[in-house]
């Protein structure tokens, strides 16, 4: 899944919700599996399930483990913007490159944070390099990730009942 900046129009009701877990458990269940399982027909959950991927609340996606193909360099990057009016710009330069998994605006002392894969420390400095020359960078901390211990999925569970 993928978050969306947007607030969903799509109504998150009991079934949605359950097609959501049941998606985030096996992306590749069928729809007469999921249709048998929560004992609805198999139009339903394919509207259902077509609605949702529209709406852009759920993207089906096969998830890879970085480490078992390639890429041995992990890190977090927080940038400073100056001046602040590039920030947008310098995020969408940012966000075009290939070994970004994640990018954010955020609050504190740094405008900017993102994760960044890489198949090697020499690949890291590359990347970093390339973005320290961006017009409008200032400053940039990196952060080395020696063990990642969890990746998760949003846990749908703490939302469920918000109305």
């Amino acid at each position: 899944m993928v978050a969306n900046s947007q607030t969903s129009s799509l109504a998150l009701d009991e079934l949605n919700f359950q097609l959501l877990l049941h998606f985030q458990k096996d992306g590749r269940k069928s729809f007469t599996e999921l249709a048998e399982e929560l004992g609805v027909s198999v139009g339903t959950v394919r509207n259902r399930v077509t609605r949702l991927i529209e709406d852009k609340t759920l993207q089906i996606t096969g998830r890879v483990d970085p480490e078992k193909v390639g890429f041995h360099a992990y890190a977090q990057l927080l940038i400073s913007v100056k001046p602040v009016n590039l920030v947008e710009e310098v995020a969408q330069k940012i966000a075009r490159l290939e070994e970004i998994s994640f990018l954010a605006m955020t609050t504190g002392i740094y405008d900017l944070e993102a994760n960044l894969l890489c198949r090697d420390t020499s690949h890291l400095s590359e990347v970093l390099l390339s973005i320290q020359k961006i017009e409008g960078v200032f400053e940039t901390k990196t952060n080395m990730y020696f063990k990642v211990f969890k990746i998760g999925q949003p846990a749908l569970n703490l939302v469920r009942n918000q109305s």
